[in-house]
Order: C-alpha cells, then structure tokens, then sequence
C-alpha cells in the first residue's frame, strides 16, 4: 500500500490490498448479480451503467444491512474503513463526524460514462477499482476538480445545479485531475468535489470498469429521523439498498 497522489481534496492509495484480500473482495463481486441503471446526471447522454445490491457498514464495521452473499466480514470492507479511520483530515472523526459507510458494486462498459457532478448528501466518499487490467487508453478517468467549488465564481443565472457544477469545472482556474482506474487503486474524495467519470472508450471492448463505490455518511440521532430529509435514505436508495 502506498499513496501515489493526493491533493486538497483526494487522495489516491495503490496497491490497497493484498492478493489474497483483493481476489476474496473480486469473487464477492463476481458472485452479484448485476442490474442495468440509467445515470441521475444525464440519463441520454451517460449512458447505463451496472449496479450491484449495495451494502451499509457503521463506523465500528458493524453491518447494518443484510448480505445473504457474505459469512463474516470481507477484509476489504474492514480495510476501507480503517482508511477513512485514519483520514480525519478529509471526513472527520468516526463517530461524531460521519457513522455509516455505504457502498455497492459498479460496473461501465465501453460508451458509459457519468457526467460532472458533486456528491453534496455525503461526508465524502471512496472508489476502488476492482477490474483485474485497464489500459489508460480506455479512458474510464476518475476526472476532478481539486478546489473548493465555492471558490469558482461564475454567473449560473438559469442554470440547472448540475449545468452549475459542469460550468464551474470548465471555468476554474485550478487544473482538472484525472486519475486513471488503475486495478486496486482506492481513491478517496472530500465532500463536495465536482468530479465525473470519463467516457469508457469503445477499444476497451467486453473489458468493464469495476469498482467498489461508497459514501461517508451520518445516521441522525433517532429523534431526528423524521424531521430530516433523510440523507441516510437517499444514500441508501442511490446504493440500491431500497
């Protein structure tokens, strides 16, 4: 494990996991059963995506939802928390500033992709690249802008918040960063962060861009849960929990 990159806001870890843990984590993945999504960002334009049954962890690594497909708990589900554990300068205090992970199987084949948009119902959140080769030309890029949105000054008058957020990533000073989907590459993203998923290129073929994909969230107290609008819930509904 090592941090290649980092900057304001991601980080980017590789060789996350060990072999073993890495093929453990990889035959989950393979053992789901995969459901055709359209994108929440621009559904004609993305293109569909794949989408496993997600799963809800606390910060404890307690698992909150059930997984008929898991005995006992995969060392990766255990290894990604320890890392945002560690990144309290990124998602805060576990237990106090976040107190649930969650997260599903993604799969974008040549053509798909996801456009510019930020994760604002989220403490942040991780990829982690499950694919067993990628070459760069397939494109697929992790694409992200490593500064504060609110530090972009743009007029969005009439302006949807999505075309808001492409806008500011085409008009920043700050220069984009993309970061390749290289296999057990874990990349971790502030709160926030206008990012995208680049197009998968035709030349990738039958070859799929895998990933584990997760939210760091809160669970608000109980006396709340009504009052609140629920990010839990849409989090949970995003993860295909519902």
């Amino acid at each position: 494990m090592k941090l290649a990159a980092s900057g304001e806001r991601f980080r980017v870890i590789d060789d996350f996991l060990p072999e073993g843990d890495l093929e453990e984590i990889r035959a989950l993945a393979r053992r789901r059963q995969f459901h055709e999504v359209a994108s929440v960002v621009n559904a004609e334009a993305d293109g569909l995506a794949h989408r496993s049954r997600g799963a809800l962890l606390r910060q404890d690594a307690v698992l909150l939802s059930e997984d008929t497909e898991v005995v006992g708990m995969p060392n990766a589900y255990d290894a990604v928390l320890q890392e945002l554990h560690s990144r309290r300068d990124m998602f805060g205090v576990a237990g106090e500033d976040w107190t649930v992970v969650g997260f599903s199987f993604w799969q974008y084949p040549a053509g798909s992709r996801l456009g510019w948009h930020n994760d604002v119902d989220a403490r942040g959140e991780f990829v982690f690249f499950l694919h067993e080769e990628w070459n760069a030309s397939w494109a697929g890029d992790l694409t992200l802008l490593d500064a504060d949105p609110e530090t972009v000054e743009i007029d969005t008058t009439g302006m949807s918040p999505l075309e808001a957020v492409e806008a500011k990533a085409g008009a920043a000073s700050h220069a984009l960063t993309s970061i390749v989907p290289k296999p057990n590459r874990l990349v971790l993203i502030k709160e926030g962060t206008i990012h995208c998923i680049q197009r998968v290129d035709r030349t990738a073929g039958e070859n799929v861009r895998q990933t584990m994909t997760g939210f760091v969230g809160i669970n608000p107290p109980e006396k709340q849960q009504q009052a609140d609008n629920s990010n839990l819930e849409r989090l949970v509904s995003v993860l295909g929990l519902d």
